[in-house]
């Protein structure tokens, strides 16, 4: 994710050409707009030169079809901001119920229970790191903290990881209240917040399984294509060869709203404007290592890459 002054104009613009070459949208954006601008070059040329600009369409007709198409853009953003929301969402409520959930804990075991504080510190920072890669390509289980060669094999052999610990986290509960050490309101207390861990997961998962639908997606896409397509017969006439800067820059704006609208839908991604999720759970396991005891500490300032995109955290 990419962080920024609001109010620096100079540096978001600077953000924006070091970016350039890895944003995927803006990749996209350009290569369109490259495409459009060929395509109304032709067109102008043609009109121009062998027709005498004879080919021409009511105005009019862009200009209702404009406010109908302004309209659906903004439905359509909107949409995908929301699902993008709803993502940073959950996850400030997992970062909240994960701090809670390990000062309780330390509140309730004893100073010299160093065992019972580094299981749970490794359980609960594990949901968080598991849930990241559960979202994207997989889970990557060197990055989980192994508390033994048998909870190394249980990891391997679930299918579902992030649930598999939230299981165990809850199983360690029930044992120690069995034990006498948590009392039936500290179980009450302490299974509030596991849920709370178990509920960020299903949000998340349908944010992640739940596209926009095809039907509205396709449809916007292609009334942007036939606006874009069929613009020139109607302002060539009047701007002649300005035509072409001018679809370039409408078609940038229509465009542009669209392609945004795309990378923002699954906000648990590797894009540039989608969530930092290995930061976020990089601050859930330094804080719960810090409250609960344990010689883990992780570097919360950190710049994420992979081969297409570059994800900037202050």
């Amino acid at each position: 994710m990419i962080l920024y002054d609001t109010k620096n104009w100079s540096n978001t613009l600077i953000k924006i050409y070091l970016s350039f070459n890895r944003a995927y949208t803006t990749r996209i954006l350009f290569r369109d707009i490259f495409y459009i601008t060929l395509y109304t070059t032709a067109l102008v040329l043609v009109d121009i030169e062998v027709f005498n600009n004879q080919i021409v369409i009511n105005p009019l007709f862009f200009s209702l079809l404009g406010v109908i198409l302004s309209l659906m853009l903004v439905f359509r953003l909107n949409s995908s901001y929301n699902k993008w929301w709803e993502g940073r969402q959950a996850w400030g409520s997992l970062i909240n119920h994960s701090r809670t959930l390990s000062v309780n804990l330390n509140a309730l075991l004893p100073a010299e229970a160093k065992q019972d504080r580094q299981f749970f510190a490794v359980q609960i920072a594990n949901f968080a790191t598991a849930l990241q890669g559960h979202l994207r390509e997989a889970v990557n289980l060197e990055e989980l903290e192994i508390w033994d060669e048998a909870y190394a094999k249980g990891l391997k052999k679930a299918n579902h990881v992030p649930l598999y610990i939230a299981q165990l986290i809850f199983e360690a509960v029930e044992k120690r209240v069995k034990a006498g050490l948590f009392s039936e309101i500290d179980k009450l207390s302490l299974k509030t917040h596991i849920q709370g861990l178990i509920d960020s997961l299903g949000i998340c998962e349908r944010i992640k399984n739940t596209p926009i639908p095809f039907s509205h997606n396709s449809y916007i896409k292609t009334f942007i294509l036939i606006y874009v397509l069929s613009l020139p017969f109607g302002i060539v006439s009047s701007l002649l060869y300005y035509t072409i800067p001018t679809v370039a820059l409408i078609s940038y704006a229509l465009v542009g709203v669209e392609v945004i609208s795309e990378e923002i839908e699954d906000p648990f991604g590797r894009q540039a404007n989608d969530l930092p999720l290995i930061h976020l759970s990089n601050i859930i396991k330094n804080n719960v290592f810090e409250v609960l005891g344990g010689e883990y500490e992780v570097q919360l300032n950190s710049v994420e890459v992979d081969s297409k995109y570059i994800v900037i955290i202050h």
